[in-house]
């Protein structure tokens, strides 16, 4: 068929075939080829002039054409096929091989119905072709990514950075390949953005580079899948691992020289089922020189803090997990203490900073040296201060307390929650109580919340704060002022910069010490410790609220007061999302052909929407407050305006239990309650995959972006701004309700010209 205007398009098939099955008419084809004469292709005028997508396109030829199409960043090339088909015959005919079978080969084609591009690669490789359909914008890139890494590598590296940063013992060679300059640009990066950690993540289709800044892991780049061999080589050979090895976990080391100073990494590689995933920890010295003031710790904390490490003998614990600051504490703790007069020593696992004046030693198992056998050569060399990296083990854990009960300052850390729950670890270790009793003097539980970016933190109205909030606030500042984070260009748009302890810190006095010998129990304990001055971290972490310094979303993120009861629920139903969509299989179906549709010559078939008609059944609706004259408001507005039943629930375990009885519809939840509060029942909720389909909004009285994104991430699905507006209520329960008896539409080809996805141009 002619289509008028004569124009050498590449896609001249596609555009014939717009035009036979009207999805364009001939006067628009025309015009578009005479306005774009200088474009090689018909799609990209389509697209870039917004008159079809490329799905749109894409769903064109699956249907019309009865060519099956392929999304290239889902299904991965075979290395074998890549060998076998030359890069010079996937660029001369825009097409990429995929996979094959003993008999049939599956390639994408930007034209498949070009003959000779199916006949040359029958003739290369003896098989039938099995044609699938993609854009020729992402064949050209997928063939980049395949045959010419470096390539795409080199549009990755930015140019106008300029980046002197060079490795120790590295050689000079190859120094301005794209591969090395983008790994420089990596590390170069982190380090100047104060990042702690940088892990090099294979997926299943790409490569993903994510940094640690604050405590909190951020994507900072996105790699083709065929970048990351260049890239894992680049690292092992900067961190002298071996580059052949890809099956083994392997650990290095590496020094890094960036603005005349010298910072070490350290680099895991640990092997996964998409490839090596690399961690490369950043070990800056410049951080190293650290002192409580410098931490920003002041007031009540400094004192306690220097009550606990100006004692001449004992044990000190600092507890917590991984990342909260426990190590960074102990090195205030020996800066503070080190002097010519003092004998110090230290056995890590491993050795992140050397301090001049300490003799440390770390720990190789290979070798024998373990927190164990070098604590019981530590105790001949005279030391007055020991640190220990971590007590893991009763053996550890004896041998310390009997070093602090012979006249040494034993400090050293242990992964439990609070300071309270350390003495019960102790005693699950086996160690005897009255050790404990004698030994242990002081316990300093930490975490560490990121701080509000000062540059950027907006003051939040206080008609916009939760009253339980302000009334808790005001416990700790006669004037609390609320702050919420922003986001700009000195933070990274996160909101944050700079992280700031919060402790828990119990001095154990004669009293607490008689309780623990006589077993008392860990609530009497507690309130033992508050009759006389201590506070928790929650109650620590208010007051930095109170203080402005951080924001409420934070210390939940962080310290989360309530625990869930259920955790052993977490990981039982990870289940891999199962998809029948045929451009998402990760195996191309190659030897079978699609099935015909019979369809009238000439006439056009749109992609038609097909919806499951919605239950009559009223929705029930349930309300879990606390407050009796929050769930007697919301209950009237919804009896009032509209057919809905209602569900009450005082707390989240009265919630639980009802639902577990009479499945609701939706719920809508407050945060603050007692016993289980809002956040620990939306976990129940969303963790149990028979509940977890249930909708849930949240009562809100921050009227900010960062508020309702905190309520998205802890997996609710909207909320409702205090004071209720009933309309906007309604409204909303509404949507939400109308979007659970929606089912997934169907797409199928029909003759129905009333409702049409290409529609008519």
């Amino acid at each position: 068929m002619n289509v008028g205007v004569k124009h050498p398009f590449e896609d001249s098939w596609l555009a014939k075939a717009l035009v036979y099955y009207q999805v364009i008419d001939q006067s628009l084809y025309e015009e578009l080829a005479v306005k774009n004469s200088d474009v090689k292709y018909f799609a990209n005028i389509l697209t870039d002039n917004d008159y079809l997508s490329e799905k749109e396109i894409r769903q064109f030829v699956k249907l019309a054409l009865q060519i099956p199409t392929v999304s290239l960043e889902k299904v991965i090339a075979e290395p074998d096929v890549i060998e076998l088909i030359p890069e010079e015959v996937c660029q001369a005919y825009n097409l990429l091989a995929l996979q094959m079978d003993d008999s049939h080969i599956a390639v994408a084609f930007s034209n498949p119905f070009n003959m000779d591009a199916e006949n040359k690669i029958e003739y290369l490789t003896r098989k039938y072709v099995k044609k699938f359909y993609a854009p020729v914008d992402v064949i050209k890139q997928k063939i980049n990514e395949h045959y010419a890494p470096e390539k795409v590598i080199s549009s990755l590296v930015n140019t106008g950075k300029n980046i002197n940063i060079k490795f120790a013992g590295d050689s000079k060679l190859d120094n301005n390949s794209p591969v090395v300059i983008l790994v420089n640009q990596i590390i170069g990066d982190s380090i100047s953005k104060k990042a702690s950690d940088i892990h090099i993540e294979p997926k299943e289709n790409s490569v993903q580079v994510r940094v640690r800044i604050d405590g909190v892991l951020r994507n900072e780049l996105e790699v083709p899948r065929s970048v990351h061999s260049a890239l894992a080589s680049r690292i092992k050979i900067i961190s002298n691992l071996n580059i052949a090895e890809t099956r083994k976990p392997q650990d290095g080391k590496a020094k890094v020289i960036i603005e005349d100073t010298d910072i070490d990494l350290r680099v895991s590689i640990l092997p996964t089922s998409f490839g090596e995933k690399i961690v490369i920890r950043i070990l800056d010295k410049r951080n190293a020189t650290v002192s409580f003031g410098k931490m920003g710790i002041v007031g009540y904390n400094r004192d306690q803090l220097e009550k606990c490490f100006q004692l001449k003998q004992g044990m000190v614990l600092v507890t917590g997990p991984t990342g909260s600051g426990k190590s960074t504490t102990l090195y205030a703790a020996i800066n503070r203490i080190r002097s010519t007069t003092n004998n110090i020593l230290t056995i890590e696992d491993p050795i992140e900073y050397m301090f001049e004046g300490i003799n440390q030693v770390q720990v190789n198992e290979r070798a024998g040296v373990t927190f164990a056998s070098a604590l019981r050569s530590f105790l001949r060399q005279d030391p007055d201060v020991i640190l220990v990296g971590e007590i893991r083990d009763q053996e550890t854990a004896e041998i310390s307390i009997q070093a602090s009960l012979t006249g040494h300052l034993v400090l050293s850390t242990l992964h439990t929650n609070d300071t309270f729950t350390t003495i019960t670890r102790l005693k699950d270790m086996g160690v005897d109580k009255f050790k404990i009793t004698e030994a242990l003097e002081a316990v300093v539980a930490q975490r560490l919340v990121r701080k509000l970016c000062p540059h950027c933190k907006s003051v939040v109205p206080k008609e916009d704060i939760d009253e339980k909030l302000l009334n808790i606030l005001s416990k700790y500042s006669t004037t609390p002022e609320v702050y919420e984070p922003k986001g700009c260009t000195r933070c990274g748009y996160a909101g944050y910069s700079g992280r700031i302890g919060v402790y828990e810190i119990l001095i154990l006095d004669t009293m607490l010490k008689d309780l623990i010998a006589n077993d008392a129990s860990l609530q009497v304990l507690r309130k033992t410790a508050k009759a006389r001055g201590f506070r928790n971290l929650f109650e620590d972490a208010m007051r930095l609220v109170a203080a402005g310094t951080t924001d409420y979303n934070e210390i939940v993120r962080v310290i989360n007061p309530v625990m869930s009861k259920k955790e052993t629920k977490k990981d039982i139903y990870l289940v891999k999302e199962n998809t029948s969509n045929e451009d998402e299989k990760l195996k191309l179906d190659i030897s079978s052909q699609p099935k015909e549709i019979k369809k009238k010559a000439g006439s056009a078939k749109p992609l038609v929407a097909v919806k499951e008609p919605a239950s009559s059944r009223p929705a029930r609706i349930l309300i879990t407050d606390d407050s009796d004259q929050t769930r007697l408001l919301v209950k009237k507005i919804i009896e009032k305006m509209s057919r809905w039943e209602t569900l009450e629930a005082t707390d989240g375990e009265k919630a639980l239990a009802l639902i577990q009885v009479e499945k609701p519809d939706i719920i809508v939840l407050d945060i603050m309650m007692p016993n289980m509060d809002g956040y620990e029942l939306l976990q129940e909720i969303k963790s149990n995959p028979e509940l977890e389909d249930i909708p849930v909004l949240i009562f809100s009285a921050l009227k900010t972006e960062k508020s309702e994104q905190k309520v998205y991430e802890l997996g609710a699905d909207g909320f409702i701004v205090k004071p209720i507006d009933p309309k906007r209520m309604v409204e909303q329960i509404g949507k939400i309700l109308d979007r659970k008896k929606m089912s997934k539409p169907s797409l199928f080809f029909e003759n129905v010209s009333e409702e049409v996805e290409l529609k008519l141009v």
